[in-house]
């Protein structure tokens, strides 16, 4: 005879079943996939065979970025122009200097003159942006452009690029974002990026051929970074992470989503451009 009521038997079974449920609904190891995911596409990049690896990057943001005016380190061609060569190169080392100084939460523009100033290195890149298109497209310019200066005014916008996205990623998805906290506090600050900068633009055109690959990665993934920083915050807003997130960590899951848009734009507008010009349709 059984020792167990028949209630107990119910019970037990019951539990049983919902342990059972619990297993099946155990969340996805996100930050693992997104690991996993991300080295097995550096590994296709580094070691797939065919073409050599500053060519492959190349071809990668090759419907994202003009590709003019490009530049040379020790014998080696940067995958993006001179231009966004400075802007994305710019981009990746403010992200990685604002966390390194400790604003990983900040939320707040800065003060008024350092916001004034982001705002010049964006009327400066125009300015000569605009001057080397008038020569480009044989009207008159107001001064010889060359690749020094492209790269220069595009290190600007790239510090401003990068401060503005870390702002509106924190306040959008961040639940301990520090509204009170600036993301630069005060001139040092902005000077240190700007240093760091200036030391990149010397490496390049001093022609330091062992700089060549750190810098070339750090452009091609800072204009890839812009994009799939885009597409991490809609993806991230899609599924509800809006004001939630409290460490990088909850985000691994839609990071590895939207891994997803991004390779089918930069994919999709590189083998565009590939056709078109193989058509005849662009140069």
């Amino acid at each position: 005879m059984s020792e167990y009521t028949p209630d107990e038997i119910l019970r037990m079974a019951q539990e049983r079943i919902a342990a059972r449920q619990a297993e099946t609904r155990r969340p996805l190891p996100w930050g693992a996939i997104f690991a996993g995911s991300f080295s097995a596409l550096l590994v296709a990049l580094l070691f797939s065979p065919g073409m050599p690896l500053e060519w492959k990057m190349y071809a990668v943001v090759h419907g994202i970025c003009a590709q003019q005016h490009n530049i040379f380190v020790g014998g080696l061609q940067f995958p993006l122009c001179a231009r966004n060569s400075g802007i994305y190169l710019s981009f990746m080392l403010t992200f990685i200097y604002l966390y390194a100084i400790g604003r990983g939460r900040a939320g707040k523009l800065p003060p008024w003159h350092i916001s004034l100033t982001l705002v010049a290195f964006v009327a400066i890149m125009a300015v000569d942006g605009f001057n080397s298109l008038f020569l480009d497209l044989g009207l008159p310019n107001w001064y010889p452009p060359d690749n020094f200066l492209r790269t220069l005014t595009g290190m600007g916008m790239g510090i401003t690029i990068a401060t503005m996205l870390h702002i509106v990623l924190n306040n959008t998805l961040r639940q301990n974002v520090d509204p009170q906290q600036p993301v630069f506090t005060r001139w040092t600050e902005l000077l240190g990026i700007i240093a760091i900068d200036l030391l990149a633009l010397a490496a390049i055109y001093g022609n330091l051929g062992i700089t060549f690959w750190p810098l070339a990665f750090l452009a091609f993934f800072g204009i890839l970074g812009v994009l799939y920083l885009v597409c991490l915050l809609v993806t991230s807003l899609f599924m509800g992470y809006e004001g939630k997130v409290t460490s990088i960590r909850q985000l691994a899951r839609p990071a590895t989503i939207a891994l997803i848009p991004t390779l089918l734009i930069a994919g999709t507008m590189s083998w565009l451009r590939f056709w078109m010009e193989s058509m005849g349709l662009v140069i």
